[in-house]
């Protein structure tokens, strides 16, 4: 279903170019201006102005340490996506209070969705995700763009495809977004989607693999993906994990459909559970 041969890949060369200041009162000017633009961009409560590249702001984020804030956990409401041929999966509670998600190989796909709430829109989710055994995508991630949806997939096709499925009709393998990235077995790998008003941006260990630009593009997932909506996560003829799955809302409306007026006061509560949570476990 999911194998093509004809494997594409994309190799982007990143340039760099400096620019020389006229003088040591320039270069101190413009030192200070970087620092205060920094400390203002992290005491906003939401994580993007709508006039604001949505790929750029993202990445001077990350480079900040600034991808972290506002995050809050996912857990519980995890449920097996019935693809029919499943394999077995399993939820462990880790040590430190967190959850793993084990999924085995299925005839040929496994998956869980979500049942709890969860924005159309304006959000970022972020998970570890690592391939246990075989050769196809361990992590597929499907999630919504407003009235669409779409999947980003990790090692598929073979075991090295990268990928948005579907753009304008076009599967991962055969689209803008097609990639190549060889995945180590039993080791883990940082995704993070962002949906806002600008654009769908997808990362990998804090590199940026796929940018779709709203409103340019269909979206589109393929029907064998279907009992992953609204958010899912599936693995094809192959056995991985998850981890560390978590969301953060970035306006006001979507924050709504949580049931929370305020994005800041969502994460606190959240970190007052877990801390609850640990004290009771001692």
């Amino acid at each position: 279903m999911f194998f093509n041969l004809s494997v594409q890949l994309k190799l982007t060369n990143h340039h760099s170019s400096q620019r020389r200041l006229a003088s040591s009162l320039g270069v101190a000017v413009w030192g200070g201006l970087l620092v205060a633009a920094w400390v203002v961009s992290a005491d906003f409560a939401f994580c993007q102005d709508s006039n604001t590249n949505s790929s750029s702001v993202s990445a001077l984020k990350s480079e900040n340490g600034d991808s972290g804030a506002g995050f809050s956990p996912m857990r519980g409401n995890w449920k097996a996506a019935s693809f029919g041929g499943d394999g077995p999966i399993y939820f462990h509670k880790t040590e430190s209070g967190g959850e793993r998600i084990e999924m085995y190989a299925g005839d040929p796909i496994t998956g869980i969705r979500w049942t709890g709430k969860f924005p159309k829109d304006n959000y970022e989710i972020r998970l570890e995700a690592r391939r246990v055994e075989g050769f196809d995508f361990f992590a597929a991630l499907t999630f919504p763009v407003a009235d669409e949806h779409c999947s980003f997939v990790l090692g598929g096709w073979g075991g090295g495809m990268v990928g948005i499925s579907s753009i304008d009709g076009m599967d991962a393998s055969s689209n803008q977004t097609t990639q190549y990235k060889e995945f180590e077995t039993n080791q883990w790998y940082k995704i993070r989607v962002r949906v806002d008003e600008m654009a769908v941006t997808c990362w990998i260990d804090d590199e940026e693999y796929a940018v779709v630009p709203r409103g340019d593009h269909t979206l589109s997932i393929r029907i064998e993906m279907d009992p992953s909506l609204p958010l899912g996560i599936a693995n094809y003829m192959t056995r991985s994990e998850l981890r560390n799955i978590e969301m953060r809302v970035l306006n006001a409306e979507a924050a709504e459909v949580l049931g929370v007026s305020d994005v800041t006061k969502k994460t606190n509560e959240s970190d007052a559970s877990d801390n609850t949570s640990k004290e009771n476990k001692r």
